[in-house]
């Protein structure tokens, strides 16, 4: 029995072995479950949902992170110098979502005008284009993923909006295979950081669902005011030649950028302009000029300027809307008011002469904030050229550096100044304050204020010495404005006409 014992006692290491052998597979395979597990649930979002892959990494933009994360700071690196810049006030914007290699970089000026903003959820607004559904969706939970890795849904808001009356439904189905939001992400992952989604998608809506639309979405901006900000996804018309489509385009981006909304909705149905986010666009536009913001538009191109066809092109326009700021720059000193005109007549001289633009370095002061200004050239006291910029986008040495070559060179009523005027151009400097909208014509105060008047896409300025000047009175000044806009002369009593009152800083050498 003994001998028994011994002898199973000698084969007894095999057994061990095994059991050894055994007990390390169960800790793998116990290793393997849990990373599993824990892959499952990354996968899975705050809310259990499973991650939203990517559809278009490989099509519409690079499937390479580091390809994608090279290309898109490219884009925005071109943008800013570019000067898309955005203001403090800009809560939202309208970027194209076709392929980057056809509008990239025009999509690229919207973000760099998004850049220092503060938010911490962007909701995208896009228009569906293969599911077919009523009213507007809403992707409900968990997170998306591109490339350059994963941005979460904020349910938080996403449950806000889908209690608003019926409007926004949970719908994700509907955002299958759809590339008009999917497009934006990467831009805005290289924008953003701890960034928080909320995608929403247009179907089939009439004119009171975008006025609903509107609505909703000023509610959610306003009570997230400074936190959120909102991504528009469109393209404009599509497969028209070159001249065609620039012709319709531009006459879209003016309504856009003058806010009417319901001229826009009319033109769209008569097929005489095109977006294919048109709901998407009409909501931001009403929900911006409801609050008495402002819109923008930064950047135009087609296809047809970025790929090569121009027999059957396609147009990508970037705009912004912001928050009117009414606050006057401060007034200029005697030192501040001579270093503008010294700038202006450096500009004027180099530019006229060698084509060449001088680099101004100020870096300080109130020459660098930004502020609306006019450049005006006289010879012999005969107006000579005069191009300005209404809203405060860029710096005020540097308007004034454009505006004085855009007066020299790009006023269509003369010819380009050449060398030997330059001796006899006087340059006169207009430094506006911000537009505020007037609710009625006895706000205008003739010798005070400047005059901007929109109305169905059609814009129109006149500076406050020009009423002056001419002795008009205040219907005058309204009337003149009006025809500057290339409007009827009494379209300033129509109901969709704004007007808008400044004041200037005016000075000459």
């Amino acid at each position: 029995m003994s001998g028994l014992l011994d002898t199973d006692r000698g084969n007894m290491e095999p057994i061990k072995t095994l059991r050894k052998s055994a007990t390390i597979f169960l800790a793998l395979c116990a290793a393997v479950t849990l990373l599993f597990v824990s892959s499952l649930a990354a996968d899975a979002g705050q809310s259990g949902a499973v991650v939203k892959k990517a559809a278009f990494a490989g099509s519409f933009y690079p499937a390479d992170r580091h390809e994608l994360e090279t290309l898109v700071d490219r884009y925005l690196k071109n943008a800013a110098s570019e000067g898309c810049e955005g203001s403090p006030g800009t809560f939202a914007v309208i970027a194209p979502h076709a392929g980057y290699v056809y509008s990239g970089q025009v999509a690229a000026c919207s973000y760099a005008a998004l850049k220092g903003q503060k938010a911490k959820t962007v909701i995208l607004l896009g228009s569906s284009h293969r599911a077919s559904f009523d009213g507007v969706a809403v992707y409900p939970e968990g997170s998306w993923e591109t490339p350059l890795g994963r941005v979460s849904i904020d349910s938080a808001m996403v449950k806000s909006l889908a209690a608003s009356g019926g409007t926004i439904k949970q719908v994700p189905s509907v955002f299958d295979g759809e590339h008009s939001l999917e497009v934006q992400l990467p831009f805005l992952q290289r924008t953003f950081k701890d960034l928080k989604i909320v995608p929403l998608l247009t179907g089939r809506i009439q004119k009171e669902g975008i006025v609903k639309l509107s609505e909703i979405l000023k509610g959610i901006m306003s009570r997230n005011k400074g936190r959120t900000v909102l991504v528009v996804s469109s393209d404009m018309s599509h497969y028209y030649s070159y001249n065609t489509a620039k012709t319709m385009d531009i006459s879209t981006l003016r309504q856009i950028e003058g806010l009417s909304w319901e001229a826009l909705y009319g033109g769209i149905a008569a097929k005489e302009n095109e977006l294919c986010g048109a709901p998407a666009v009409l909501a931001a536009m009403k929900m911006t000029r409801d609050i008495g913001g402002e819109a923008q538009v930064l950047g135009y191109a087609n296809s047809g300027d970025t790929a090569g066809d121009r027999s059957r092109v396609v147009g990508y326009g970037s705009v912004l809307f912001a928050q009117s700021d009414h606050r006057d720059l401060p007034p200029l000193t005697g030192l501040e008011k001579k270093k503008l005109l010294s700038i202006a007549r450096k500009t004027l001289d180099e530019y006229v002469t060698s084509k060449t633009v001088p680099h101004i370095d100020i870096k300080e002061g109130r020459l660098t904030q930004r502020s609306g200004v006019f450049v005006t050239l006289n010879r012999h006291g005969q107006l000579r050229g005069c191009i300005g910029s209404i809203k405060p986008v860029a710096p005020l040495n540097r308007s004034v550096v454009e505006m004085t070559v855009a007066a020299a060179s790009r006023d269509t009523r003369f010819r380009p100044v050449a060398d030997d005027e330059i001796k006899d151009i006087s340059i006169e400097i207009s430094v506006l304050s911000p537009l505020k909208p007037i609710k009625t014509p006895n706000e205008i105060e003739v010798g005070r204020h400047g005059l901007y008047i929109m109305k169905d896409g059609y814009s129109g300025l006149l500076l406050p010495q020009v009423a002056t000047h001419y002795k008009w009175n205040r219907e005058e000044f309204l009337r003149n404005t009006c025809s500057k806009a290339g409007l009827p002369e009494d379209a300033w009593k129509d109901k969709g006409a704004r007007i808008f009152i400044f004041s200037a800083q005016v000075f000459s050498e």
